[in-house]
C-alpha cells in the first residue's frame, strides 16, 4: 500500500510540473506573437526607402523642395537601415547571402549619400537615382520573403498552441483520476494506520514490561561491573573512581586520605602445589574474612589476583596501621582447603597523608611500601616514607646513567690474579667490571649489576666487558688464562654461545685461556638453556667454573649435569677459617669433592698469611684476594710485568 501511495503522489508531482512546463511553453509560444517581427522591421524599412527615395526624386526636379526635407528623410532612413542590424530582421538578413549582398549595397548606398549629399547638385542627384532604383525590386523581395516567413512562424505557433492544450487537456483529466485514487487509497491507509495504533499501543505496554525488566538487568550489570565476580568484593574500577571521591570528600574536611595494598605471600605455590580451584577457593576464604572484619561498605577491594586494597579518609597514621595489622591477623590463620592445611600471610603497604591529593601518587606510594615490606619478608607491614621515592628515583636515575654509560664507554674492566697456593705463581686473572662514573667516581659492580639485570642492560654490558677482556687477554706476552664472570640473564639466552665464540674469534683468544665463572642460581633455573650453552663452550675449548660455591642451593645430582673446571669457595668461608671450625670443614669437604671430581678448588677473599697456610694444609689449589693483590685496571707494564716475574720464578 505504500509503494502504490508513493507511487501515486510521484506521479502527481511529475505531472503537476509537466504542466507547469507546458503552461511556460504556452506562455513562450504566446509571447512570440507580439514581437515585433522580421516582416514589420523589413516593410518599415522598404517604406521608408520608397519615401527618401521620392523625396530625393522631387528634390532633383522641383526648385521649391529644400535640402533639409531630403537631409531629414536621409537621417529617418539611416535610423531605420539599423534594423538590419538588430533582433529578427537581422538573423532573417544572416540567413541569407542575397540577403546580406543587399544589405551592404544599401548601407553603402546611404552613406555615401550623408557623405556627399550637400555637394551633389540636382543633376546629380537624378544621375545618382538610378543607382537607388536599382535597389528596388531586391528591398521588395526582402519584405515579401520576410512577411512570409512570419506567416509560417505565426502558423506554427498556433499549431503548437493548439497540441499544448490537448496534452494539458489529457494531464490535467489523469491528475483528477489520480486523486481520486489516492483518496481511496488514503481511506484504506487510515484504516490501517488506525491498526497499526492498536498494535502499538500493545507494543507499549510490552515494552514498559521489558524496560522494567532491563532495569533489573541495568542493576545487575551495574553491580557486575565495579565488582569482583569470585570474591564479590569491590574491584579495582569501583577503587579508582572511590579513590577520587574520597580524596575530594577529605580535601574539603582536611581530613587524610589512607590507602593500603596488599597481596599474599606465596600464593602461587599454593596455586601450584594444590590446583587453580583451590586458590580461588582461598580467594573466597580470604574475602569471607575481611567482610567480617566490618569495615565500611566501600573500604575493601580486590584489585585482581591475589591483590587486594583498602581505602578510606579520616584515621591517623597509628589508626592505619592497627587497620593493616587486623587485616594480616584475619589473612594469616589457617586455612582449610581440600582436607589440607594451607598456611599463607600478607604483607601491607600503607600511605597515609592529608597533602597528597593525587590518586596515582597515593596509589604509587602504597604500591612502593607495599614492595618494601615484601623486601623485608612475609607478614610485614611498611609505612610510605619519602626515602622510598628517593629510592625509586635513584634507582631509575641509575638505569638512565647505566644507558648512557653503554654510549659513553663508561665500563671498563679491572684485573686481579688467582695464584698457584703453593708457589703463588699466577695461575690466571679475573676481569673484573668497574664504572667510571662521570660524578661519582669509580662504582664497583655491587651497586650496579642487579639494576643491569632487572632491565637487562645486563647482556650488552656483559658482552662489552668479554670483548675488553678477550681482547687484552690476546695481547699479553705471557698466555694467562683469563676469567670473566656470566649472569644468569646472560646465561638464559640462547645466542650467548654464539656472542662468546663471535668475540673469541674477532679478538683471537684461544678458547683453552678464557674461562667463564657462573653462579649456582644461573644454572638450575627451569629452563635448560643454561646447561645447553655451557656444554657447547665447554666442548669448544671455553673452561667453567662455578662461583660462590657454597653459598646456593647446589645438590650433586644436578652439578653432575655439567663438567665444570674449576669450583670457587666463597670469600664468607674464607674469612671464618681462622675462628670457625665449621668453615675449616666446610673448606675441607668442598676441596676434597673437588679432588675427587677432577676439579681446582680457588679460595676467594686471602688476605692474611695465616689464611692461606690454613688454605695449602687443606690442599687448596689456587687462591685469591688483597694478599696477592688488589684489582687494578689493564696497564701494559703491570700485567706483563707480574706475569713475566711469575713466569721467571
Amino acid at each position: 500500500m505504500n509503494r502504490i501511495l508513493a507511487g501515486i503522489i510521484f506521479l502527481l508531482f511529475i505531472s503537476t510540473g509537466y504542466i507547469s512546463f507546458l503552461v511556460h511553453d504556452r506562455q513562450q509560444e504566446l509571447q512570440k506573437l507580439t514581437h515585433y517581427t522580421a516582416s514589420w522591421s523589413a516593410s518599415q524599412l522598404v517604406s521608408e526607402y520608397y519615401r527618401f527615395e521620392a523625396s530625393l526624386g522631387l528634390y532633383a526636379i522641383d526648385q521649391t523642395m529644400t535640402l533639409d526635407d531630403v537631409r531629414l528623410r536621409l537621417d529617418i532612413m539611416l535610423s531605420q537601415s539599423d534594423l538590419m542590424k538588430q533582433g529578427d530582421l537581422e538573423r532573417y538578413i544572416k540567413g541569407s547571402p542575397a540577403h546580406q549582398e543587399l544589405a551592404a549595397n544599401l548601407e553603402q548606398t546611404l552613406d555615401y549619400l550623408d557623405d556627399h549629399l550637400e555637394k551633389m547638385n540636382r543633376s546629380e542627384l537624378q544621375a545618382y537615382l538610378k543607382t537607388m532604383h536599382g535597389l528596388d525590386v531586391p528591398l521588395g523581395r526582402l519584405s515579401s520573403g520576410a512577411l512570409d516567413k512570419d506567416i509560417n512562424s505565426i502558423n506554427n505557433t498556433n499549431l503548437k498552441i493548439r497540441t499544448l492544450y490537448y496534452i494539458y487537456s489529457a494531464i490535467s483529466v489523469l491528475l483528477i483520476i489520480l486523486s481520486a485514487i489516492l483518496g481511496v487509497l488514503i481511506f484504506y491507509q487510515n484504516r490501517n494506520i488506525l491498526k497499526a495504533h492498536l498494535q502499538v499501543q500493545s507494543l507499549a505496554e510490552e515494552l514498559q514490561g521489558s524496560k522494567e525488566q532491563l532495569q533489573i538487568q541495568n542493576t545487575k550489570l551495574e553491580y557486575d561491573v565495579y565488582h569482583d565476580p569470585l570474591t564479590k568484593m569491590s574491584n579495582r574500577l569501583f577503587f579508582w573512581d572511590n579513590l577520587n571521591k574520597t580524596i575530594e570528600t577529605a580535601k574539603s574536611n582536611s581530613n587524610p586520605v589512607t590507602v593500603m595494598l596488599f597481596d599474599l605471600d606465596r600464593f602461587k605455590e599454593v596455586n601450584d602445589t594444590y590446583g587453580h580451584d583451590a586458590g580461588d577457593m582461598l580467594l573466597r576464604q580470604i574475602a569471607d574474612r575481611l567482610n567480617a572484619l566490618n569495615f565500611p561498605a566501600d573500604a575493601l577491594y580486590r584489585l585482581g589476583g591475589d591483590e587486594f586494597a583498602f581505602l578510606t579518609s579520616g584515621l591517623t597514621e597509628t589508626r592505619a596501621v592497627s587497620r593493616a595489622q587486623q587485616i594480616c591477623d584475619s589473612i594469616n590463620q589457617p586455612y582449610t582447603i581440600y582436607n589440607a592445611i594451607i598456611n599463607i600471610t600478607t604483607c601491607v603497604g600503607v600511605v597515609n597523608s592529608d597533602t597528597e591529593r593525587r590518586s596515582d601518587y597515593l596509589f604509587k606510594f602504597a604500591d612502593l611500601a607495599l614492595y618494601e615490606a615484601k623486601n623485608e619478608g612475609a607478614g610485614k607491614i611498611k609505612v610510605f616514607r619519602q626515602w622510598m621515592l628517593d629510592k625509586l628515583q635513584e634507582s631509575r636515575t641509575l638505569e638512565h646513567d647505566m644507558a648512557m654509560a653503554l654510549v659513553n664507554k663508561e665500563f671498563v674492566v679491572y684485573y686481579q690474579p688467582i695464584v698457584d697456593s703453593f708457589t703463588r705463581e699466577i695461575y690466571s686473572y679475573e676481569a673484573l667490571i668497574r664504572w667510571i662514573h662521570p660524578l661519582k667516581g669509580i662504582l664497583s659492580p655491587d651497586s650496579f649489576i642487579p639494576a643491569a639485570e632487572k632491565t637487562g642492560m645486563i647482556n650488552e654490558m656483559g658482552k662489552s666487558v668479554l670483548e675488553m677482556a678477550c681482547r687484552e687477554a690476546a695481547s699479553w706476552a705471557v698466555p694467562a688464562k683469563i676469567s670473566v664472570n656470566v649472569s644468569p640473564v646472560q646465561l638464559s639466552s640462547k645466542t650467548f654461545a654464539g656472542v662468546v665464540l663471535s668475540i673469541l674469534e674477532q679478538t683471537g683468544l684461544p678458547a683453552s685461556r678464557l674461562e667463564l665463572e657462573v653462579t649456582e642460581s644461573s644454572l638450575f633455573a627451569e629452563s635448560s638453556t643454561p646447561l645447553n650453552t655451557l656444554n657447547k663452550l665447554r666442548a669448544l675449548g671455553v673452561q667453567i667454573s662455578i662461583d660462590d660455591f657454597g653459598t646456593g642451593y647446589s645438590s650433586l645430582s644436578r652439578l653432575s649435569r655439567i663438567t665444570f673446571d674449576k669450583i670457587k669457595i666463597d670469600k664468607s668461608f674464607v674469612h671464618s677459617i681462622s675462628t670457625k671450625e665449621d668453615a675449616l670443614n666446610i673448606i675441607r669437604l668442598m676441596t676434597g669433592m673437588a679432588k675427587s671430581l677432577n676439579m681446582k678448588a680457588v679460595a676467594e677473599g686471602v688476605e692474611t698469611q695465616e689464611q692461606l697456610e690454613s688454605l695449602q694444609a687443606l690442599g687448596c689449589d689456587l687462591a685469591q684476594g688483597y694478599l696477592f693483590g688488589k684489582p687494578q685496571p689493564y696497564v701494559d707494564e703491570t700485567i706483563e710485568n707480574g706475569l713475566i716475574a711469575n713466569a721467571r720464578r
